[in-house]
């Protein structure tokens, strides 16, 4: 196993688990109550209280995933089972959390011990990275390389590290909002006091008082509290709504360009029907039917948002079922479905992370505007609730800037923020838009004197001969690795490609 994807592993797993934790936190455990306290709120009952239904969805596709390795005779053994762990794991938790046998119902969470079975889950999940790097070292090794030229390129974008840094600042104020302002100021009979103890009435500028930092509203509430539990929602809305839409999309558009014809033609028409159909109204009639909630706004924005992913994933397919490697599968007898998946989702799939990236801003952008709306949850805050406040109760016109802008910046940062990561990304994984990467110019991947990643020889993953398009891979299957390959690949540690082989020891790897 690569030294660096078993750092990967040991590295992850705990910072997955500080995630799931962070997410469900109780909102009534600030920092105020101490120590102790503070400690406890990541071992309550709200930690890991998920729906029944969701544990046994879970089970059914850890289990799945595991069973079917097993039928295949996969090399990574170990890794099939522990996922069939998981399985079970998950099928104890729904059972359990359900209310037992008994009185199972798939919609509620009954338990108080759910953190213990979610830490359980999750050193299953780093266990299970462990075993499949452990059963595929080619595989293991390549990820890690593959994944260390992505970096390599990215981290010489400006325009994407300048999205990447304010994007993990949104990201780490949403998941530490219980540690940096009390839940309790969103109440609608709260209110708030400066240094003197002084009550600040609605409307009060801001002060150097922690909780009025950005001015109160219409009724003395913190608008700090506000923001910081309102890009929880926004930043959640837009994810989730945009990975509904991606996946959607992606279904569509592959299907459609592998098969072309008459299925093709279909699923064309379908999309063009809910490209042609303005999104806003249709999305106010939907959202006046089903409801005013969150998990509504994301199910609408899921399905009115999937058309354009659909034509650029089609468009690559096109090109990916022509080539090579393709007809080769075919030649051997591969069937459409393990060839759309063994074959073509990996080689479009970085055009669809690019592309999900740029969905998430659509995403926002739209949750946004069904809340200023006044379509949003009456019961919750994000970003666009809050600009609806503060609109109808006149803040604009007194002026009450502090009520409208940091709601607005923070849109406006956020959506520049995934712009520029995935039009980054969109450069690294493609060369024909990288400026003047052939020429001695300086332009934003070689200002750093960043190395120019080439591949020399022909067949293997990223291209022949030229400039290195990672995940991209341009023969039949994975490498050979115990067969000469006609070139060789580089990498930054001692280890490497030498005809198409890969060494790999403790002395070779990257520190």
């Amino acid at each position: 196993m690569p030294r660096r994807f078993r750092n990967w592993v040991l590295f992850w797993t705990p910072v997955t688990w500080i995630v799931f934790e962070l997410l469900m936190y109780p909102k009534d455990v600030p920092l105020s109550a101490g120590l102790s306290a503070v400690l406890g709120g990541f071992f309550s009952a709200g930690i890991g209280a998920y729906p029944a239904w969701v544990l046994v969805l879970g089970a059914l596709l850890t289990a799945g995933f595991g069973i079917l390795g097993l039928a295949r005779k996969s090399k990574a053994r170990a890794f099939s089972l522990t996922l069939i762990g998981m399985g079970v794991v998950f099928a104890v938790w729904a059972v359990l959390a359900g209310g037992g046998a008994s009185g199972w119902s798939a919609g509620q969470n009954v338990i108080s011990y759910n953190w213990l079975l979610q830490t359980i889950v999750v050193a299953l999940g780093g266990a299970a990275a462990w075993f499949w790097a452990a059963g595929n070292p080619e595989r293991a090794e390549l990820t890690v390389w593959n994944t260390h030229q992505v970096w390599t390129l990215y981290r010489a974008n400006w325009q994407g590290m300048a999205g990447l840094g304010i994007l993990v600042v949104f990201l780490a104020i949403a998941l530490l909002a219980p540690f940096l302002i009390d839940h309790a100021l969103l109440d609608p009979n709260a209110q708030i006091t400066d240094a003197s103890g002084q009550l600040l009435g609605p409307y009060h500028p801001p002060t150097l008082s922690y909780y009025n930092w950005f001015g109160t509203d219409q009724v003395g509430q913190s608008v700090l509290a506000q923001f910081i539990w309102s890009s929880r929602i926004s930043l959640a809305v837009g994810l989730l709504a945009a990975l509904m839409s991606t996946v959607v999309g992606a279904g569509i558009g592959i299907a459609a360009g592998f098969y072309g014809g008459w299925q093709g033609e279909v699923w064309m028409r379908i999309t063009d029907a809910f490209l042609v159909i303005p999104w806003l109204p249709l999305a106010m009639v939907l959202s006046a039917a089903w409801g005013r909630s969150f998990g509504m706004i994301i199910i609408i924005i899921g399905i009115t948002s999937w058309p354009g992913t659909a034509r650029i994933v089609r468009s690559d397919t096109l090109r990916v079922r022509e080539l090579q490697f393709i007809e080769r599968a075919r030649a051997i007898g591969s069937s459409n479905r393990h060839i759309m998946r063994r074959h073509a989702l990996p080689n479009v799939m970085p055009l669809i992370f690019a592309n999900l990236v740029l969905v998430v801003a659509v995403a926002i952008l739209s949750e946004t505007t069904l809340s200023f709306l006044g379509l949003g949850d009456p019961l919750n805050f994000s970003w666009g609730t809050m600009l609806h406040y503060a609109w109808v109760n006149g803040a604009a016109g007194l002026p009450a800037w502090w009520y409208l802008l940091p709601p607005g910046i923070a849109i406006v940062l956020v959506v520049l923020a995934f712009t520029f990561i995935g039009t980054a990304y969109d450069e690294v994984l493609d060369p024909k838009l990288r400026k003047r990467e052939d020429s001695g110019a300086e332009n934003r991947f070689t200002a750093r004197s960043e190395p120019q990643v080439a591949v020399a020889g022909g067949a293997g993953v990223g291209g022949g001969g030229g400039i290195f398009t990672p995940g991209q891979q341009t023969d039949d299957a994975m490498p050979d690795f115990n067969q000469p390959a006609g070139g060789s690949i580089g990498r930054p540690e001692g280890g490497g490609w030498v005809g198409g082989h890969i060494a790999d020891d403790e002395e070779g790897d990257e520190e």
